[in-house]
């Protein structure tokens, strides 16, 4: 989400650098195709949820490698060099975006396959689209340390934590939080006797979170963006990463651990986390684009440059 909302011009720019990193996703992806088909092999007399556990792990192992060399594409430099002067930031984007990333982009896929399409094999298939996105997303990383203004970024993409948003009216903050998990939590508890199909559930999740995701991210702007921004935010990221975020809590409460909960209470669960997730992402992309527009604007009686 940071990528995008913040810094997804300057990558959106440049027809080379974008060119360059469709072939690398193209090539992350047939790459680990084949390795797969003989790992599902091996696993495939395993239960079905020792099975999907053990895929998602070894995906994730698989997606580190893949995410180093679109990282070294997009950066524009060998691998060795890179890993050599920054140990530390390799190693904490290699779990990251490698492995973590790499492991709930996976649940998300699953989820999509089955609760939305019916489908219930699994595929090698599936991992390649897993490593495409890690590709993807470590080729825009690469690209952007490398042109940070004096290479400052010390950990991708630009060493804000999310802490930060805490130093800027911490209860204000926090009860919009509460508030956004009570409101999911609720909605949620109404919509689940209704919605039987899980499309519709995603749906509306999207939705609901998507809108309360809106609002946070407005909180912190210095003024209310123009209407079609608005829609945008909360097509993408809000509607989008909601039902994102849906699919990878639903599939793990709902078929990994199979909790056996009524209709009502799932949804709230599900709703409710989706809710908080969202809302602090938001809430952390306003108050970093505020203070990216706060620091693009002249201080005020700065004189004007003169030819």
């Amino acid at each position: 989400m940071k990528l995008r909302v913040l810094y997804g011009r300057s990558l959106s720019e440049d027809k080379t650098a974008r060119r360059r990193k469709l072939r690398v996703i193209l090539l992350s992806g047939i790459a680990v195709y084949f390795p797969f088909l003989l790992i599902i092999y091996l696993v495939f007399l395993e239960t079905r949820v020792i099975f999907l556990t053990l895929i998602g792990l070894l995906a994730s192992v698989v997606s580190v490698p893949v995410a180093l060399y679109a990282y070294a594409k997009g950066f524009g430099r060998p691998l060795v060099e890179i890993w050599r002067e920054r140990p530390d930031e390799m190693k904490w984007f290699s779990l990251k975006i490698g492995f973590l990333y790499a492991f709930a982009l996976y649940w998300m896929i699953l989820g999509i396959v089955e609760f939305l399409f019916g489908y219930h094999a699994f595929r090698a298939a599936l991992i390649s689209f897993v490593a495409a996105a890690v590709a993807r997303d470590g080729f825009e990383i690469g690209y952007l340390r490398a042109r940070e203004e004096k290479n400052r970024r010390t950990i991708f993409p630009d060493g804000r934590p999310i802490g930060e948003l805490f130093q800027k009216a911490p209860g204000w903050n926090t009860i919009f939080i509460l508030s956004a998990i009570l409101i999911g939590g609720a909605a949620g508890a109404i919509l689940g006797p209704v919605l039987k199909n899980s499309l519709h559930q995603t749906l509306a999740v999207g939705a609901v979170v998507g809108l309360m995701a809106t609002l946070a991210y407005v909180w912190f702007l210095p003024s209310l963006p123009e209407v079609v921004s608005l829609v945008r935010f909360f097509i993408w990221p809000g509607l989008t990463m909601a039902c994102t975020y849906f699919l990878i809590l639903a599939y793990l409460l709902r078929v990994i651990f199979q909790v056996p909960l009524s209709p009502a209470l799932d949804l709230a669960i599900l709703t409710a986390a989706c809710s908080g997730w969202m809302t602090l992402e938001s809430l952390f992309l306003g108050f970093l684009k505020r203070e990216a527009d706060l620091s693009e604007k002249p201080l005020q009686g700065e004189a004007a440059p003169t030819a």
